[in-house]
């Protein structure tokens, strides 16, 4: 959405047009697989961690850490169901936001020449986002475990530097990709 200023001063929204863009469903390359295969088995194995070792938790687990890496809040056992159930959310919601590339927001003009090229970039990173995100959860849910367990102090210092990274490095590299592929 882009907002114009209107002649009152104010901010109006408007879409710009997705009308003309060509309807296109990009092949799947080996790399589209496997991604998707990463986030499948990211999610059975977030949900068989979280099966094993619900009856074994004590009552009250941590469910949020700071910055440091800390917990610093404490919910009941049942809370660690919250992960996998966004998990699943988010996989399926991304998955059927896949299927719509001519509405994605592009930063450059899309026109039947480029249009395959970055819908094709565009969905491999939204599928590398949906397997980095489910196997975080994995990685959060399994520290939730072993803090409670009293093996781990938290999820260390280094925890959110590499989750940043891991999140805006392909996406610099998918703008300027997509900058080069005009």
């Amino acid at each position: 959405m882009i907002f114009r200023k209107s002649h009152y001063g104010f901010f109006k929204p408007f879409r710009t047009s997705t009308a003309n863009r060509p309807v296109i469903k990009p092949e799947m390359a080996p790399l589209d697989w496997l991604l998707e295969g990463a986030a499948l088995l990211g999610l059975m194995v977030l949900f068989g961690f979280v099966i094993y070792h619900f009856q074994r938790l004590p009552e009250t687990i941590p469910s949020h850490f700071n910055s440091a890496g800390q917990p610093d809040d404490y919910s009941s056992k049942s809370s660690i169901w919250m992960l996998p159930g966004v998990a699943i959310f988010v996989y399926v919601l991304l998955g059927l936001f896949m299927l719509i590339p001519n509405q994605f927001n592009y930063p450059v003009k899309i026109n039947p020449a480029n249009a395959r090229r970055q819908y094709t970039m565009a969905i491999r990173l939204v599928r590398y986002l949906k397997a980095a995100i489910i196997w975080l959860f994995f990685y959060i849910s399994s520290i939730s475990v072993r803090v409670a367990a009293k093996e781990d102090s938290g999820l260390g210092l280094w925890f959110l530097p590499i989750v940043l990274g891991g999140i805006f490095l392909p996406l610099i590299v998918y703008f300027i990709m997509a900058f080069k592929s005009r």
